[in-house]
């Protein structure tokens, strides 16, 4: 999860916290990755599994990450984040960690860390290391509009204020930017961050969690939809540039709904995908 240490990036500032003792870190949650009032749940996350990772680094990508929210975060105030390694093997390690804010919790995680390869290039298909994969099988990229060609998410009828867009530039295909006019539960468009930080794995969990909810095309603008439970597994190491994401409901009950959500990088190699439980507020 390195980003290149000769840049500052708000991302990399914004999450990381100060070690306290050897498993508890503190941090001042900052408010410009808000949804609403809210932190961002892939903001809060990030904050907790950057400290986590600190655990076990000969293992240092998060692979697969399963995150209940408790409560809300609160922006501006202070985090305390513990951590604790449940198993140390040779290829994956597991890391538990808790984020509390006035003394009661926020999130909890369970986090395996391993070793992942990267992406490989349109321009290395054919090279011997290409060749000698032959276990890769992943969902084809999905076709979208280039970015400067889709809305933004700012633009979008989404009944909630999005202080999250200071810090993320996301692109939404335009045939989704219309609230409540599709039959199906559908999102798709791309996204970075608005400073152009280079993506890694630790931002592909906040990117599973920022675009707007894909119960926007077919319930009309909702506002905030807070997050249950989420889990992401991360496939591969991103390559540089734009990250495509598409997101879809197939199971609407009540004010309960599942998500399904899959990203891909700009060589339309598949990263990450994700579950998560959802509720709708209104």
């Amino acid at each position: 999860m390195k980003t290149d240490t000769n840049s500052i990036y708000d991302f990399d500032t914004e999450t990381s916290s100060i070690q306290v003792s050897d498993e508890h870190w503190q941090l001042t949650m900052a408010s410009d990755w808000n949804i609403g009032n809210n932190p961002n749940g892939g903001y809060i996350l990030a904050c907790l599994l950057r400290a986590m990772a600190t655990l076990v680094p000969d293992t240092p990508d998060p692979i697969s990450v399963t995150t209940h929210y408790l409560r809300p975060g609160l922006p501006g105030k202070v985090a305390d984040l513990t951590a604790s390694v449940v198993r140390l093997g040779r290829r994956t390690a597991t890391v538990t960690g808790t984020m509390e804010q006035d003394g009661k919790p926020r999130i909890t995680c369970t986090a395996t860390f391993g070793l992942l390869s990267p992406t490989v290039n349109a321009t290395d298909a054919n090279s011997d290391h290409s060749k000698s994969d032959q276990r890769s099988l992943s969902p084809s990229a999905p076709v979208l509009p280039p970015p400067e060609d889709c809305t933004t998410r700012s633009e979008l009828a989404q009944a909630v204020d999005l202080p999250i867009m200071n810090r993320l530039d996301i692109r939404v295909d335009p045939q989704y930017a219309e609230s409540g006019q599709h039959k199906d539960a559908l999102m798709a468009g791309w996204i970075r961050f608005r400073d152009e930080r280079p993506v890694d794995n630790l931002a592909l969990l906040l990117f599973c969690d920022a675009f707007p909810p894909s119960m926007f095309t077919l319930y009309g603008p909702i506002g905030w939809v807070p997050t249950i439970e989420l889990s992401i597994h991360v496939r591969r190491r991103p390559q540089p540039g734009w990250i495509k994401g598409m997101f879809s409901t197939n199971d609407l009950a009540g004010n309960l709904f599942i998500e399904d959500g899959t990203l891909w990088d700009e060589s339309d190699q598949l990263v990450a995908c994700s579950r998560q439980l959802q509720l709708i507020l209104s």
